[in-house]
């Protein structure tokens, strides 16, 4: 029999970075949202137009290609938060608390140094972007690659906020197993 799942502490109990983290999920939520709309919106709408009038939507082509970026890396984030990621946790939940915990802080400081370098690369290729002009909208191209550096940097401060709380004793999620209870 499976133990009922952990609920999160009324309102009034959680800290102010939890509602702030909440709140910044919330937002995303939206923006993914949004994205989404713009993209069936505009390639719906340049579709209809050229079956219908012969004509379309010039901007269409590069703005969905847009909102798909920003939805894919704002995805990634809430995926992150709500350790969502394809983990294999098979071996690792054979261990016991005080394995698993290190474990778990070697490779979120692996992540750690993945997202530096993810970041880092990120960084320069939208200073690179800032140069160069899509053909259609003329937006800079950095609109693109800011996508892949607000990704990395969000997910940098998801990470060292999970080692902060296992490295002061909370118990490391148990990432995509069914038993995880912390989401």
């Amino acid at each position: 029999m499976k133990p009922a799942p952990q609920q999160r502490p009324p309102q009034g109990a959680r800290g102010w970075p939890a509602r702030a983290a909440d709140a910044c999920s919330r937002l995303q939520t939206w923006l993914m949202v949004a994205c989404l709309a713009v993209m069936v919106v505009l390639l719906f709408g340049n579709v209809a137009l050229r079956y219908l009038f012969n004509s379309g939507i010039n901007a269409s082509d590069e703005l969905s290609r847009l909102a798909f970026v920003w939805l894919i890396f704002l995805g990634a984030v809430l995926a992150m938060r709500d350790h969502q990621h394809i983990g294999v946790t098979m071996l690792v939940q054979r261990f016991g608390r005080r394995a698993r915990r290190l474990v778990h802080v070697v490779c979120q400081l692996l992540t750690l140094w993945v997202l530096w370098l993810m970041a880092e690369g990120g960084w320069a290729q939208t200073l690179i972007g800032t140069g160069t002009r899509l053909p259609v909208t003329g937006l800079p191209l950095a609109v693109f690659d800011a996508a892949v550096l607000y990704a990395a940097v969000a997910m940098g401060l998801l990470v060292i906020v999970d080692l902060v709380r296992v490295l002061a004793g909370g118990d490391p999620p148990l990432d995509a197993a069914a038993e995880d209870t912390t989401v």
